[in-house]
């Protein structure tokens, strides 16, 4: 798999593993049909259809995903390849391969995506195109919370308190999870939409086959004193708690100082609280002894038919009532053992939120920096489509205005790029157009361009010349003959501006997204060029500056 750990120990060598009771959670929640980042036709697998009755056909499988994001102030949707998988005896022949490049890739292309991201195997994707670019940031981790937060003091009641959010809360949880309200700065990076809200809030919980289903807790903080809702808060249980959301709806009112060990007390006493699952799951148990002492029940049809492993889901987005009959495995009844993991808490907010800054004495650095594949199949669409964002940056800095052509030079062609070379033409601070037809000349053809160019200059000038002595020699008065263009003005028309670079293939998806500035990537490539002047290595970072990125993923 692409991006899900095993739970547990890793096996050991040599040691055929159990199935991944994580994984097979999140391929169950995919298949039911109402998942918010794909349907049940967004998944592509390969078959043997040479194996025997007893074998399992399926040797490779691949699902997109969409992930609605943004980029500046341009919406676009991320496309995701995710639950990347194949059988052991069938690896190595070039099934991932395919199925990205004949399946995934095109149909990613046909819906409109302009970017791609994937976390998973470490250089396992670069094969297809992707390059490491868009980074989780880098998060610090609160530790010993059983000491580090103070207890409520004897005799005082909690000034904030916190709710579970329903269907109607949803316009509500959208305003407060908005890049702006949640403070992280971020230049690119994911959405929190309504169907997402809806999804983790509502559909999960009423339809969760196991506690791996609900690794996510969402509340509504309320104002005690005047009930009011004035904040949301939203933590996930992975290897340890995370703090994904804290955000006050207005914090000149409602000071970040005085909610945060209200709202955490709160939240960690919500984990150390049974699911609705195991409730439910106590429920069932509770009702199957009721009935094995019930002899009428012995032939009861209906109640050995919930011993099967069998799924009926009548489900209706259009309501709030959802009907399951379902029996779980008894492996997928383990929780991820929610409560064994409250002993830290990883602070995965912005480092300028108010929350970090404020616990900042107490924090460690999270020790490993996560980065996500990227692949951005076509510069020049991309260009296209972030372009009212890099407008908007042109025209607020130093090179307003500027008509320019961009040429950049990738050497060559490589999977996952649609060019070997791009060319960007700004006219006035806005883009008149984006190719990666662009080639450049070759050292030769370079060359005798020089020689036509400087061979039309010297007719230029000579032509020039012999019509000021012609015009000299000539009996006609002064006033009546026709004014003939100087020497001097002729050099002095300039050629049209043009800047080049030079990144090696792929590269240059970094500076696009804002993972490096375009200073990192001088230092950091050794192919890496820019040409122009000044002015050239500026515009660079003024169109793609440096910046955080937002993503919040595996929630599906």
């Amino acid at each position: 798999m692409s991006s899900l750990q095993w739970v547990g120990d890793p096996p050991k060598e040599g040691e055929v593993p159990p199935p991944n009771e994580l994984i097979r959670a999140a391929i169950r929640r995919l298949f039911r049909g109402y998942s918010v980042v794909m349907s049940v036709y967004d998944y592509a697998v390969v078959e043997n259809t040479l194996a025997k009755d007893d074998e399992n056909p399926i040797v490779a499988c691949m699902c997109l995903q969409a992930t609605p994001g943004y980029y500046g102030k341009v919406q676009l949707q991320y496309g995701t390849p995710e639950c990347v998988g194949s059988h052991p005896d069938y690896r190595n022949r070039g099934l991932i391969r395919r199925l990205f490049l004949e399946m995934i890739h095109p149909a990613s292309k046909a819906r409109g995506d302009v970017i791609q991201i994937i976390p998973g195997i470490p250089y396992f994707y670069r094969q297809f195109g992707y390059e490491y670019a868009i980074s989780i940031a880098k998060h610090q981790v609160f530790e010993h919370l059983a000491s580090a937060i103070p207890a409520l003091p004897q005799g005082k009641t909690e000034p904030y308190l916190l709710r579970e959010p329903v269907l109607d809360d949803i316009p509500y949880l959208v305003q407060m999870s908005t890049p702006e309200q949640l403070q992280n700065h971020a230049g690119l990076g994911a959405f929190y939409t309504k169907e997402y809200w809806r999804y983790t809030v509502h559909d999960l919980p009423q339809t969760a086959q196991s506690n791996y289903d609900l690794n996510r807790e969402t509340r509504i903080i309320v104002d005690a004193k005047t009930g009011q809702d004035c904040g949301l808060v939203m933590t996930h249980v992975a290897s340890l708690l995370c703090l994904n959301i804290f955000t006050l709806q207005d914090p000149h009112r409602h000071q970040y100082r005085d909610a945060l060990y209200p709202v955490l007390r709160q939240m960690i006493a919500i984990y150390q609280q049974p699911t609705l699952f195991d409730l439910k799951k106590k429920e069932e148990n509770q009702q199957e002894v009721k009935d094995a002492k019930d002899p009428q029940n012995a032939d009861n049809p209906a109640a050995a038919a919930e011993t099967k492993d069998t799924e009926d889901v009548n489900y209706d987005h259009t309501t709030t009532t959802t009907t399951t009959t379902t029996a779980v495995d008894a492996d997928t009844v383990l929780g991820p053992g929610r409560q064994n993991k409250l002993h830290s808490c990883r602070i995965m907010l912005s480092p300028v939120h108010p929350v970090t800054q404020l616990l900042q004495p107490k924090l460690i650095p999270f020790k490993k920096r996560y980065r996500l594949y990227t692949r951005i199949p076509s510069y020049a669409d991309f260009i296209l489509t972030i372009a009212p964002t890099l407008h908007d940056r042109l025209a607020k800095s130093c090179l307003a205005g500027i008509s320019v052509t961009w040429h950049f030079d990738f050497f060559r062609q490589v999977e996952g790029a649609a060019g070997r070379g791009l060319e960007i033409i700004f006219d006035k601070g806005q883009i008149l157009s984006a190719s990666d037809d662009w080639v450049p000349l070759t050292p030769y053809a370079t060359m005798l361009a020089a020689r036509e160019r400087i061979a039309r200059q010297k007719e230029a000038e000579q032509a020039v010349a012999a019509a000021a002595t012609a015009t000299t020699a000539a009996e006609t008065p002064s006033e009546e003959r026709p004014s003939s263009p100087s020497l001097n003005q002729c050099h002095q028309e300039e050629p049209p501006l043009e800047f080049k670079a030079e990144f090696a293939p792929l590269t240059l998806t970094r500076l696009l997204v804002g993972d490096l500035s375009i200073t990192e990537m001088l230092d950091l490539y050794g192919e890496c060029s820019v040409s122009g002047g000044t002015d050239a290595e500026i515009m660079l970072d003024i169109l793609f500056p440096k910046q955080e990125h937002h993503f919040d993923l595996f929630w599906w």
